[in-house]
């Protein structure tokens, strides 16, 4: 499978309309991300799913277990303008599920765009143990760096008095904060 360069970004998909075709623990998990991001989510089971319920999304995903219906779902939801997603199949989505890993508000997203999917997963995990690791102490930092935010009006000495704070965090086999 040729490599597909993609853009790393965050979405913000607030109350927007997401049509879910799927049943299971995985398209379970996949709308319950969506629903923590905030996305109006409709999640319909593979035999239920017909076509005109694309109209008017913004996000399809299809991970019914069925790559022929996927394939199918994806086609529908491009002709609707909706952006596409089908499990495992990167040819017929316009994005990917990075694996994330997170701490309260500080979440890290790892792709390899879709070269390796295995490789993200381990890091992830790795990831996610150094963030539990660096618990209190991370937290900590992060309310101080929301505190200094609010403090200071936004400026180029703002910038570079929070980059500084923030870089009290080291990375070093292990998160570690400095006082």
């Amino acid at each position: 499978m040729a490599r597909r360069p993609a853009l790393a970004l965050s979405l913000a998909i607030g109350g927007r309309p997401v049509l879910l075709v799927g049943a299971g623990p995985g398209a379970d998990e996949r709308a319950s991300r969506l629903q923590q991001a905030g996305a109006a989510v409709r999640q319909v089971a593979p035999a239920d799913y017909r076509t005109d319920m694309c109209a008017g999304a913004f996000l399809v995903i299809a991970q019914s277990g069925n790559p022929e219906l996927d394939r199918r779902v994806t086609g529908d939801a491009g002709a609707a303008g909706a952006l596409r997603y089908a499990h495992d199949q990167p040819d017929v989505s316009d994005f990917a599920f990075p694996a994330l890993a997170r701490r309260g508000p500080v979440t890290v997203a790892i792709s390899t765009d879709g070269a390796a999917p295995a490789l993200a997963r381990r890091l992830r995990e790795e990831l996610a143990r150094l963030l539990e690791e660096a618990g209190a102490d991370l937290d900590a930092l992060l309310r101080e760096l929301e505190h200094e935010r609010e403090e200071w009006a936004p400026s180029p000495e703002r910038a570079d008095r929070l980059y500084r704070l923030a870089c009290r965090l080291r990375v070093a086999g292990r998160l570690e904060i400095e006082p």
